[in-house]
């Protein structure tokens, strides 16, 4: 009898030990399902393309492409296990715009009174679609004043360059504990360029802000994947001579390191 209680006895102590493991293996797997996917601070780098432009805000010059890299910083303002502010300025050392352009020649064919025969060249962007064709009009601007014109134009397309630095970057992210999080976001910085964008006579200096919302997935607590969705609106707030502006909506993916 007494050897037996001895062997019960070492069994219930094994498995109460088993028990008490198999436990806390559980609690801790509960605690880490638990846990926000956030981080204090986050570094980020991502790539945008918009395939078009048209009057959505301000903007009406069309038919204007977008496409860029860039990186980001994202800080944690405050938030809980439901949603989180965050303040996420961002460099774009490489913003390209693609415009349409026009380039062909005025001439004057027939003319009376003040306008003499001639021809102009030009070249410049577009304002918005460019299509090539020559084009013949007859115009009288006073009786006995008329003049006949000849219009050829070829079109084609040309990528500006553009570097600049957006500051003001906010987000709202939501269901913090979950690996799929939605969130919304607004922005607003400034773009520098070579030459005038987006039209001749406009500026080399425009200001952007844009708004938009998006999906990030967490790999794990520190690497994540997002995607988002934007307005951007691109003017130089009349400080040039003239400010067509440029409305898009771009597509964007970033991939996001927590620190």
């Amino acid at each position: 009898m007494g050897r037996n209680h001895r062997v019960v006895s070492k069994s219930q102590i094994f498995g109460t030990v088993l028990c008490s493991f198999l436990a806390c293996l559980g609690i801790s797997e509960g605690r880490a399902q638990g846990e926000r996917y956030s981080a204090r601070s986050t570094l980020s780098v991502f790539a945008l393309y918009s395939n078009d432009s048209s009057h959505i805000i301000l903007g009406v010059s069309e038919n204007r492409k977008l496409a860029g890299i860039g990186a980001g910083y994202s800080l944690r303002m405050a938030g809980n296990s439901f949603a989180e502010w965050d303040w996420e300025p961002e460099v774009r050392p490489l913003q390209l715009i693609q415009e349409p352009w026009a380039r062909g020649s005025v001439d004057v064919v027939q003319a009376v009174g003040i306008y003499p025969a001639g021809t102009g060249p030009f070249d410049g962007q577009a304002m918005k679609n460019c299509t090539s064709a020559t084009t013949v009009a007859t115009t009288q601007v006073a009786p006995g004043d008329f003049y006949t014109e000849s219009i050829t134009q070829q079109c084609y397309s040309r990528w500006t360059y553009a570097g600049g630095i957006s500051p003001l970057g906010q987000r709202v992210s939501f269901a913090k504990r979950h690996r799929w999080q939605p969130f919304l976001l607004a922005n607003a910085g400034f773009v520098v360029s070579p030459r005038d964008v987006p039209h001749t006579d406009s500026s080399r200096f425009n200001f952007t802000f844009e708004g938009g919302a998006g999906l990030e997935w967490f790999q794990d607590h520190r690497h994540s994947w997002a995607l988002d969705y934007r307005l951007h609106h691109l003017s130089n707030a009349y400080t040039g001579e003239f400010n067509p502006g440029i409305d898009s909506q771009i597509f964007r993916i970033s991939y996001r390191l927590a620190r």
